[in-house]
């Protein structure tokens, strides 16, 4: 016998009709009224779908930061707003070679950490391996012997 039957003949037929005698107000009926507190028609804003999901819509940027990511042209710019910018671009991406090295540091340090376990772990398994199967290790060994 296949699955396929095995599984009808626990389940039944599929065959089954359906009659408006089978569907009214006087059988059960399952309603779905929405979700409890849920506006009709009423949609959300970005800035609360963002809030929903964590972010936020507005844009927090310091003006430095934004004077020095203008499209500015480099013609039209004085001296000090030239050098301020060259500045801020150059503070920015020291900070970041800064802050990729510490996470360097942690992430090494955690490989280490998980390198070192595993070796223990591998080691302790293969002891634990061999004492279990000493009396097979001797049998081996005195036929060769």
């Amino acid at each position: 016998m296949s699955d396929y039957e095995e599984f009808v003949k626990r389940m039944g037929s599929f065959d089954m009709e359906l009659s408006l005698d089978d569907v009214g107000p006087n059988k059960d009926e399952v309603k779905h009224f929405g979700i409890l507190g849920m506006k009709w028609g009423v949609r959300r804003t970005p800035a609360q779908l963002a809030r929903a999901r964590g972010h936020s819509t507005t844009d927090e940027s310091h003006e430095d930061y934004e004077k020095a990511h203008t499209s500015k042209s480099i013609k039209s710019m004085s001296d000090a707003e030239l050098r301020n910018r060259l500045n801020r671009i150059q503070m920015e991406r020291q900070y970041s070679q800064l802050s990729e090295s510490n996470i360097n540091k942690g992430k090494e340090y955690a490989q280490n950490i998980i390198k070192a376990g595993t070796t223990v772990a591998v080691v302790t398994s293969t002891a634990l391996t061999i004492y279990n199967n000493v009396g097979k290790i001797k049998a081996i060994l005195e036929k060769k012997g």
